[in-house]
């Protein structure tokens, strides 16, 4: 798994545009990179940002692309473990 950091305004939505919405949580929310060729989750933990101060929110959007489906899956599994991808 390859981990990439954003700042909180990164338009992850204008590269990746044919999201699938994963799981919502307190601070943030989880979408899946909805295209057959590419193994993507984007955390983005924006809604944090009105509670911090400026420097601390550099690295509110995450990027993850895994090898392959399956890990993936597992990782979703192990992470909201109460999520079953479509």
């Amino acid at each position: 798994m390859k981990t990439t950091k954003h700042p909180f305004g990164f338009k992850y939505r204008d590269i990746y545009t044919n999201l699938k919405y994963v799981y919502g949580f307190e601070g943030g929310v989880i979408f899946k990179v909805d295209q057959p060729d590419k193994n993507i989750l984007i955390v983005d933990n924006g809604t944090l940002a009105d509670f911090l101060d400026e420097d601390e929110c550099n690295e509110l959007i995450h990027i993850l692309e895994f090898d392959s489906e399956t890990e993936l899956t597992d990782y979703v599994g192990r992470k909201c473990s109460n999520v079953t991808l479509l």
